[in-house]
């Protein structure tokens, strides 16, 4: 099924619209604004009646609502379609503080297994018509783990080629890890590059798309200089304080 998100710049390099129940993985340096692409594919998920499933691996819940409030789709208004996961490495598996947020120690593929899980059922009560999209960024940050870093990897892989029951949409940072970025670019059904250009520009140029049309031409994302700056700041501030704490699982 494709699906027309309803965003402009996504339309023209996706004329046909986006395949559901594929997955798209954004790949690029640190700082190109990866996270906010797969916010905008969200909010014209939602827009046309889908649910997501956000994991957060470097922002906060609240980080996202004030995002998504600019990309022009408050939460708040998606409550009974929306799941909020949020990484936490210290603690051991999964901690409820709502009835659709968690925090969850996904560095461990079960913990992983577990999240994903707890947010599918509550979005089905919903019944949502496109299904569930997965929406995660800077996911290579899992791989600093000495102890679960392969098995997480594999756990993404999977997910990115195996799982079609949901629509998956993943960004990795190319800066680190890059063999292990690579594979994951194999296996996605889409692949996506990002970039930023001096002054704060955001560009995207879609590599291929599975069972869809696609312009394979580089397109800047229409996104105002303060949003792109605050994204970059917020993805430094959470890369800071994780990756020591990840390095000790």
């Amino acid at each position: 099924m494709l699906v027309r998100l309803g965003i402009p710049w996504i339309e023209e390099v996706l004329p046909k619209g986006f395949p559901a129940n594929t997955s798209t993985l954004v790949s690029g340096p640190g700082g190109s604004g990866k996270p906010l692409i797969g916010y905008i594919f969200a909010s014209g998920w939602l827009k046309n009646g889908g649910a997501v499933v956000f994991l957060l691996t470097s922002t906060t819940v609240e980080y996202l609502q004030n995002t998504m409030r600019l990309l022009g789709a408050s939460l708040e208004r998606y409550r009974r379609r929306v799941f909020f996961v949020e990484l936490d490495p210290t603690i051991e598996g999964i901690e409820l503080l709502s009835d659709n947020h968690i925090r969850a120690n996904f560095v461990k593929p079960n913990v992983w297994d577990e999240a994903i899980a707890l947010g599918s059922v509550y979005l089905s009560n919903s019944h949502p018509p496109l299904g569930t999209m997965v929406v995660g960024s800077a996911l290579n940050l899992l791989f600093f783990s000495p102890t679960y870093g392969r098995a997480i990897h594999e756990k993404i892989k999977g997910a990115l080629s195996v799982d079609k029951t949901k629509t998956y949409f993943l960004t990795v940072n190319t800066d680190v890890f890059r063999d292990m970025v690579e594979e994951l670019e194999k296996v996605a059904d889409n692949l996506m590059f990002s970039r930023m250009e001096k002054p704060m520009r955001l560009f995207l140029r879609v590599e291929r798309v599975k069972g869809a049309p696609f312009e394979r031409k580089e397109i800047e994302v229409p996104l105002s200089k303060e949003i792109l700056e605050e994204i970059r700041k917020e993805a430094e501030r959470g890369k800071k304080n994780l990756i020591p704490a990840i390095k000790k699982l």
